[in-house]
């Protein structure tokens, strides 16, 4: 991640919001949430702010955001007749040039999808990567879990390995029901069969799961991981999270990719908005993945969070540190060189090592343009005199 020696900071004036439950309050960081203000932390005026926790996306495919929204029918009543589909269009345009980018690449225009809509940890439903945690990697991301694909791209031995081998106190992650057909009814009987129905078990979209799938399925596994523009766009119909949630079921919102989805976490809490589904209780991202110290700002938790101006972002740290905002607003961490840039069009700042990292990337992330980066050099000086002008 994108993190550097810096100072704590003790940020004034904002509403912090958790939950629903939002109140003017004062707030420290560093690397963690810290209980009081540590000797020589930044005081930040943020007023005219909302500060939220980093959000939790719990499902995407990070090296898979760099596509286009594609489907070849209107509608589907299987994910897997789609992804039949798109396994045969994996040779023609554009598909072909843009799987011939790195995988590094690929991935991290995933994680700055995730940055810049506020979503600071997440769940990565494919092989785990060693570049999701390199140095340079825009966000946090999940690394101890267990998954498989779905009971129609995986074998049964495959997935009833997977699940054998994963820790029972990691979550264990797999797509199940996504679709309203008989095949997708029929997959949780299937599942629980095969031995995969328990604690740790994370069921991801759950269309097509039945009443009885639900009563049986709520109060014993993990969770419900809900993608509803993904639903939408490929089958017409979402999971039904609110009888999930009155059958005691934890759920949390996943974003998938921009393969399928409207576009990123925000997106989704928008699309559940709009069908009322984010009233329903049982929303616990942070103990679904397994990261307890994430998605809230009380002492202890991970120093990340977002500042909202209305519903936009205009701020976002990530351990204790900004990593891109209004310019008004970055321009208040003097220790920090940040870059100018244009995002949609709206004048941000970025620090220096995320700029970098994009400008290396051979992918384009669109609606984002760099302003000329300082060389080496520039910000070695700059950094040297920022730590001199602090002794």
């Amino acid at each position: 991640m994108l993190l550097q020696m810096n100072p704590a900071l003790h940020i004034r004036g904002a509403i912090v919001d958790e939950g629903g439950h939002a109140a003017p309050r004062d707030l420290f960081l560093h690397e963690r949430v810290l209980p009081a203000a540590p000797a020589h932390a930044l005081r930040v005026d943020l007023e005219g702010c909302t500060l939220i926790p980093g959000q939790i996306n719990a499902h995407d495919h990070l090296e898979l955001n760099h596509y286009p929204r594609s489907s070849t029918r209107e509608q589907y009543t299987s994910a897997h007749d789609w992804g039949a589909d798109m396994n045969a269009r994996l040779n023609d345009e554009p598909f072909r040039s843009l799987r011939a980018h790195p995988l590094a690449d690929r991935l991290f225009i995933g994680g700055l999808k995730n940055l810049f809509s506020g979503a600071t940890t997440v769940a990565h439903h494919n092989p785990p990567h060693r570049d999701l945690w390199r140095r340079g990697y825009p966000v946090r991301v999940l690394r101890r879990y267990g998954w498989a694909h779905s009971l129609a791209f995986a074998s049964e031995a495959e997935i009833r390995a997977s699940y054998q081998r994963t820790p029972p106190e990691q979550a264990w992650f797999i797509h199940l029901a996504e679709g309203t057909d008989a095949r997708a009814a029929a997959e949780y009987g299937r599942l629980k069969a095969l031995g995969c129905v328990g604690a740790n078990t994370v069921l991801i979209h759950g269309v097509g799961l039945t009443d009885d799938d639900i009563a049986d399925a709520a109060p014993k596994v993990r969770g419900l991981v809900w993608c509803p523009s993904t639903n939408a766009y490929l089958l017409g119909a979402t999971a039904r999270i609110a009888a999930w949630a009155a059958a005691g079921g934890r759920w949390a919102l996943g974003s998938d990719s921009r393969l399928t989805a409207d576009g990123d976490l925000r997106d989704e809490q928008q699309a559940a908005a709009r069908t009322g589904g984010l009233g329903h209780a049982g929303y616990d991202p942070a103990t679904l993945i397994g990261m307890p110290e994430a998605g809230h700002l009380q002492a202890g938790a991970l120093a990340d969070c977002t500042a909202l101006r209305g519903e936009r972002v205009a701020l976002v740290i990530l351990g204790g540190v900004p990593q891109f905002g209004d310019t008004d607003l970055m321009v208040r961490y003097p220790h920090i060189r940040s870059i100018r840039a244009r995002l949609n069009g709206h004048e941000i700042r970025l620090h220096p090592a995320l700029a970098h990292r994009i400008d290396r990337c051979t992918l384009r992330y669109t609606g984002l343009e760099i302003d000329a980066l300082p060389s080496r050099w520039q910000m070695f000086s700059f950094r040297l005199r920022n730590r001199l002008s602090s002794l």
